[in-house]
């Protein structure tokens, strides 16, 4: 039986702890692990807590992502990091005993696919005929799921998974819908911020570091200068959705006009599943840059709310950057149409010396682009091109793109990216990278979560997630953790910008209590 109500005790490295005699055929109370023989559990024993022999099964846990297609290096990543956490555990002994296996399965990144991996991972026999009913499942189902991918995937899969009380824990996607609604999926556990934490994070860049100023203070007309670039789906929808509450905490967007379209963000999509169509929505970004240059008076400087207090000391750093026009492109999509946007759009600004003179743009995506593909992708050749307003110089595609992150950097010193680093190395043998880094330690987190239950049945997970898991250290910098009420762990966001040569800066950190600060 692949996951059933079993006793189980926290991690221990090695044997567990002895306080009984050991005599054979004896039957000793007990209330932990630690009260046991090496060998033995604290489990139920007609109807006591009692010392009964360990189950030496594996604990299988669940995950459902792209492995390959364009967005596989998502899935690959994320399960490299969930796989090392996992080898660390087993060397030091496993879950009492029991080795922690993952069950992935490949879904394209397409719902459909999803939906029938995780009908496979639950051993559903026969779904339920109506809603708030669990399904018919067989003996074979995993114990719970980890690390599934994509928003759209994971709302197709996350009621699946609540209707039949098992845990999805840190699904890979920070859509609100459902996931983040507080009363929905009391079995859903979040890892990472949500997209309205990293859409603000943006706003507020744009609002309030990034010189020039893109969002001016007060923000006025400030929304023209704004596009997104959004996947055609819940995804994209979520992250729009983001960006429009995080402009309207700063001054509400016009009212609509009766006679005139309605006042808003510009938003361009394409879909999921067809990456010719990032073609169209590259022409409508143009356009609307050539209207922004349009509207804009030639050669005029924006005010001084727009440009900042140290914007003339950036434009000498760079001068290529003009202060006529300032445009924040807002990218809610993956790192394979992201590359093939980003050179396009930059291309054309490129393409002519007064208009790469005048016009300054900076590209904001969400952690779900993968940072580090995207990375390798834009300083693949071609890495650069000559500078058309400076010949002499050429200018690197990738640098200057602005990620958020939900994790920190992973050259940091901190013991637990350390960690991270040391556990790659010694079970993986691969690069370091925010994907891995993330599915590391949510997996970290989810192992402590295993050790500390006092048996591995669902409900005593969720209940040592809602009562013990309140304020954990990492080792990463800050805490994270549950709650009854709360099953987001995390509202950090890391800010990271693309460097040429597929390097990556991590220079500032959010928190909604503190805004942005130097990392």
């Amino acid at each position: 039986m692949r996951g059933g109500t079993l006793a189980v005790g926290a991690l221990a490295a090695g044997a567990l702890a002895c306080s009984s005699p050991d005599v054979d055929g004896m039957v000793f109370a007990c209330q932990t692990n630690s009260d046991c023989l090496a060998g033995r559990v604290c489990g139920e024993h007609d109807g006591i807590r009692a010392c009964v022999p360990a189950d030496q099964s594996p604990v299988i846990i669940g995950m459902t992502g792209p492995f390959r297609g364009p967005s596989g290096a998502l899935g690959v990543e994320l399960r490299r990091g969930i796989l090392a956490e996992f080898e660390r555990v087993n060397a030091e002994g496993g879950v009492s005993g029991r080795r922690l296996e993952l069950d992935s399965k490949n879904d394209d990144y397409d719902p459909e696919l999803a939906l029938q991996n995780v009908e496979s991972l639950l051993d559903i026999r026969e779904l339920a005929p109506r809603a708030g009913v669990p399904d018919v499942r067989g003996p074979n189902s995993v114990f719970a799921l980890l690390g599934s991918i994509g928003t759209a995937t994971t709302l197709a899969t996350a009621p699946l998974a609540n209707r039949n009380g098992v845990v999805l824990f840190s699904p890979f996607t920070g859509a609100h819908d459902y996931l983040r609604d507080g009363t929905r999926a009391p079995y859903i556990y979040n890892f990472r911020p949500g997209y309205f934490d990293e859409t603000e994070v943006l706003v507020d860049y744009m609002a309030s570091q990034r010189q020039p100023r893109i969002i001016s203070s007060p923000p006025g007309d400030s929304y023209r200068r704004l596009l997104v670039f959004a996947q055609n789906d819940s995804y994209g929808d979520a992250g729009y959705a983001g960006v429009i509450e995080a402009y309207n905490r700063r001054a509400p967007l016009p009212q609509p006009d009766p006679t005139q379209p309605n006042p808003s963000i510009a938003r361009i999509g394409y879909d999921r599943e067809d990456m010719a169509s990032v073609e169209p929505a590259i022409e409508q970004a143009i356009a609307f840059l050539d209207a922004v240059l349009d509207d804009a008076p030639d050669g005029t400087a924006p005010d001084a709310a727009s440009l900042g207090d140290a914007a003339p000391a950036a434009n000498a750093a760079d001068d290529t950057v003009s202060s006529s026009v300032s445009v924040g492109i807002v990218m809610i999509d993956t790192y394979q149409p992201a590359n093939q946007f980003i050179r396009a759009v930059r291309d054309w600004i490129n393409a002519d010396a007064a208009r790469a003179s005048r016009l300054d743009v900076l590209f904001g995506h969400v952690s779900f682009v993968g940072a580090d593909a995207l990375a390798a992708l834009l300083s693949s050749p071609p890495a650069d091109y000559p500078d058309v307003v400076n010949p002499a110089r050429r200018k690197s595609y990738a640098d200057g793109v602005l990620v958020t992150q939900v994790v920190p950097s992973y050259e940091s010193e901190a013991l637990g990216i350390a960690g991270y680093r040391r556990d790659i190395d010694r079970f993986d043998g691969g690069s370091y990278g925010f994907t891995s880094l993330e599915g590391y330690l949510t997996a970290r987190l989810f192992t402590q979560a295993l050790g500390l239950c006092p048996e591995l049945s669902t409900e005593s997970l969720r209940h040592t997630l809602d009562t013990q898991l309140t304020d954990v250290d990492l080792g990463i910098g800050i805490k994270v953790g549950f709650s009854s009420i709360d099953h987001d762990a995390s509202h950090t966001v890391w800010g990271s910008i693309l460097r040429a040569e597929g390097r990556i800066d991590v220079p500032f950190m959010w928190t909604p209590e503190t805004g942005i600060r130097p990392n």
